[in-house]
């Protein structure tokens, strides 16, 4: 009420209206429900993936950003040692984002195997390596090298769609973000939608079912502003 008075207020007097602010409150935890310290924070524009306002969670894994405009937005949440999660959410909103830990193909994560014998991996690794990405580029995953436009041996293509960034599969190959359930390297050759980049930070993982039908993953390491010209990934395939 009041809040509405002085708006009113405002305009007989010729001024402009007071702007109404609103905040995003809420915690960071892991997959057993326990705080995550220091995770950062993005609030990013539903629309344009833009950084609108940066946060980091305290002690408790608690967070508060105030300021906004009431909008919907995305949060990232990232943490070291954890996979980026993006988080549709609203002015108001208290949130619980739950984080879960990095594949062990991420770059500078190790995972120890234990063992009583001899052990042979069965998906072993054929390709790891860092690579640079420009619009409209196309990528073969198989060997984790561009690919010329039209290749058949070409799993996705990086193209602007909608004003946005977009991972798009090409030759069979299925495409998705990185989850538990590993959606887009358990799925068959199916046709997924393009998956949208811009706006992303280091520690975002895509999941890719190659064309030949390997399990191929991408690391995002360097944060994709909207509007970006090429983005840095590691990729990792396994057969």
């Amino acid at each position: 009420m009041r809040a509405a008075m002085a708006i009113f207020l405002g305009c007989l007097m010729g001024l402009p209206p007071t702007p109404q602010t609103g905040e995003i409150r809420g915690q960071v935890v892991d997959g057993m429900g326990a705080a995550i310290a220091n995770a950062g924070i993005r609030v990013l524009d539903a629309k344009t993936r833009a950084t609108i306002a940066r946060a980091q969670s305290g002690a408790e894994g608690r967070f508060e950003v105030r300021g906004l405009t009431p909008a919907s937005y995305v949060l990232a949440v990232a943490a070291k040692g954890f996979t980026e999660k993006l988080v549709d959410t609203q002015t108001a909103a208290n949130s619980t984002v739950q984080l879960d830990v990095l594949d062990c193909d991420a770059p500078g994560v190790n995972c120890d195997i234990i063992s009583t014998g001899p052990y042979s991996d069965p998906h072993p690794v054929v390709v790891h390596r860092n690579l640079t990405v420009n619009r409209d580029n196309t990528v073969d995953l198989d060997n984790g090298k561009l690919a010329p436009a039209g290749s058949a041996a070409a799993d996705f293509r990086l193209i602007v769609q909608d004003s946005g960034l977009f991972l798009t599969p090409l030759n069979g190959a299925a495409i998705a973000r990185a989850s538990r359930k590993d959606d887009g390297c358990a799925a068959p050759r199916e046709k997924l939608p393009p998956v949208r980049v811009d706006g992303l930070g280091a520690g975002s993982a895509i999941c890719v079912r190659t064309r030949t039908r390997h399990c191929g993953r991408i690391f995002v390491t360097k944060e994709i502003e909207p509007g970006a010209q090429q983005i840095e990934l590691y990729v990792v395939t396994r057969k």
